[in-house]
């Protein structure tokens, strides 16, 4: 079965944005007939691992392309100096408000060139190819750009939404097997907190997923392109709704954080972050067990993921960092039910660190 290409809008009522998504095989070749400049001419920022999508982008741009920058695409480099790097060859190469950036990557790569975007000439157009699973299913949209700072994760950053997006499974060809693993971490995320259906597709066809079946990628990742948009059109800039996305990510950054960003991808993170939330889910929004042991076990199969530092000095100093702190504790996301979740405002310090301890992949 092929499935054709699928294009997704999102745009939020009362706010002067729309992003475009085009989901479907075959749409390197043809991306620059969907992307957005009013001038025409695109800087292209891309990663080593991004190459051969990149060239191919390039061909399809022709003499379009006003400069390339290649930048890194690992958590440690999503920092002020890397969109330095591309403000310089941006300017240097004479880029006009009416230029557009287009970020050829992973989800560094399109957080890094978007807030750049964001901030050149007090702001451009631009669009994003993702390339790995993860920023296909989350990163590449919804319009949230920055850079990490020395005391966390994402502190520094703009709204900031694409005008396209690109996904093509083809682009993830060549991801190595753990990378591909733990982004699909964030499509599963997706499904688990509004699609009780995707979710139970997904987990029956998680051999096919593994196997890199480009059909099963696609509904698996069109499913989570929608359900973000979706939300992001009822909330652009994380007032309410949005804050769902945020399922696992809580514990996550803070695991993420501890291992110093090189113990654990990004997803990974994520799916230790889910089991946290899990132990609290249980408690605090009754999750039904038999569901809970559901998303370990799919969890289970992406895996195996790497333990993470549980040290709860350490974590305790990450979390309270946490853009979600207040006086009252940490927000977090909670699950009543596959496809049904719940943003509780104030989740106690000490009941993230008991969880933490206690977060199992094992049913």
């Amino acid at each position: 079965m092929t499935l054709p290409p699928r294009r997704i809008a999102a745009a939020a009522p009362g706010e002067s944005w729309e992003s475009v998504l085009w989901i479907g095989k075959g749409l390197l070749a043809s991306a620059g007939e969907r992307l957005v400049s009013r001038s025409g001419r695109f800087v292209l920022v891309s990663s080593a691992g991004s190459r051969a999508p990149a060239s191919e982008v390039a061909r399809s741009l022709g003499d379009r392309v006003l400069a390339r920058i290649q930048i890194d695409d690992r958590e440690e480099a999503k920092t002020l100096s890397a969109v330095e790097r591309i403000a310089d060859a941006a300017l240097s190469a004479g880029v006009r408000r009416d230029d557009a950036v287009v970020a050829v990557g992973g989800g560094v790569v399109c957080d890094v060139a978007g807030f750049a975007a964001a901030i050149l000439l007090r702001g451009v157009a631009w669009n994003a190819i993702p390339t790995t699973t993860g920023a296909m299913a989350d990163a590449a949209i919804g319009g949230k750009t920055g850079v990490d700072h020395s005391t966390g994760k994402n502190l520094l950053g703009a709204f900031h939404p694409p005008a396209t997006v690109v996904i093509d499974p083809a682009a993830a060809a060549t991801l190595p097997d753990r990378d591909y693993r733990a982004g699909l971490v964030e499509a599963f995320k997706a499904a688990w907190i509004a699609d009780a259906d995707l979710a139970s597709r997904a987990e029956n066809g998680i051999d096919r997923l593994l196997s890199r079946d480009e059909d099963a990628l696609l509904d698996a990742v069109a499913g989570a392109a929608a359900i973000k948009a979706a939300i992001v059109s009822e909330d652009m800039k994380e007032g309410d709704r949005r804050r769902l996305l945020n399922f696992g990510h809580t514990l996550g950054h803070a695991f993420e954080a501890a291992g110093g960003y090189q113990d654990l991808r990004h997803g990974e993170a994520v799916a230790w972050g889910i089991a946290a939330a899990l132990d609290i889910s249980s408690r605090r929004a009754r999750l039904p067990r038999e569901e809970a042991d559901r998303i370990r076990a799919a969890l289970s199969r992406l895996g195996p993921f790497p333990q993470p530092s549980r040290d709860r000095g350490v974590l305790s100093s990450f979390l309270a960092r946490d853009k979600k702190f207040t006086s009252r504790g940490t927000a977090g996301v909670l699950l009543e039910r596959i496809g049904r979740g719940q943003v509780v405002e104030s989740v106690p310090l000490e009941e993230w660190l008991e969880a933490a301890e206690r977060a199992s992949l094992t049913v």
